[in-house]
């Protein structure tokens, strides 16, 4: 019968603990690289929803002065800025169940403005405010043309807070909507509508 082998295999199979290391090191590496692009990511998302809202928004207080022509000039705020922390109440009468005058209508289309802003249409189950922009302002300028009264034009401006550091979206000697003036916010954003507003009346 012949003698047991007892010689070791002088070559392993399998990974040695500083290759383990390694590949842990190099893993975790790129999985923080990973969750800094999605963080990125969310961020650029949140800027660009909103950018969103802001046109959105400054689009649809255009259509309510469209609609309202005649009441156009009550709708300037020049450059003292609408919205913020404190929201008036609504005023009287609400122009949905009572007649109104265009200079009424154009008070209630501000106040309805001015809570879209602030986010205050839609609410979590702890009343907070969902969906409105970050410190928003929002300015509505209106120039009218020659003899004409209410037929000239208007510009929207709406300002709020980014949430990171960049240029300053107000440049210099451009109309500052609140806040600090231009140039020296560097977490101002701001969208700008311009258009033209004619009442057919004056026509």
């Amino acid at each position: 019968m012949p003698a047991p082998d007892f010689k070791f295999r002088k070559h392993a199979s399998g990974m040695t603990l500083i290759e383990v290391l390694i590949a842990f090191v190099v893993l975790s590496i790129g999985m923080l690289g990973i969750i800094t692009l999605m963080t990125v990511s969310k961020g650029s998302h949140h800027q660009a929803v909103q950018r969103d809202r802001a046109v959105s928004l400054a689009d649809a207080i255009v259509e309510r002065i469209r609609i309202n022509p005649a009441g156009v000039t009550s709708y300037h705020t020049g450059l003292s800025p609408r919205g913020g922390n404190v929201i008036a109440s609504e005023p009287s009468p609400n122009c949905r169940s009572a007649a109104c005058t265009p200079a009424q209508l154009a008070a209630h289309d501000l106040w309805a403005w001015e809570r879209a802003l602030a986010g205050l249409g839609v609410q979590d189950d702890d009343n907070n405010p969902e969906g409105g922009l970050i410190n928003p302002r929002g300015c509505i300028q209106f120039t009218p043309v020659g003899t004409r009264v209410n037929t000239g034009f208007l510009n929207v401006i709406i300002q709020w807070r980014g949430t990171l550091e960049s240029v300053d979206a107000v440049g210099s000697g451009e109309p500052v909507c609140g806040g600090e003036p231009a140039g020296l916010d560097p977490r101002r954003r701001q969208v700008v509508v311009n258009t033209f507003v004619i009442d057919e009346a004056e026509l």
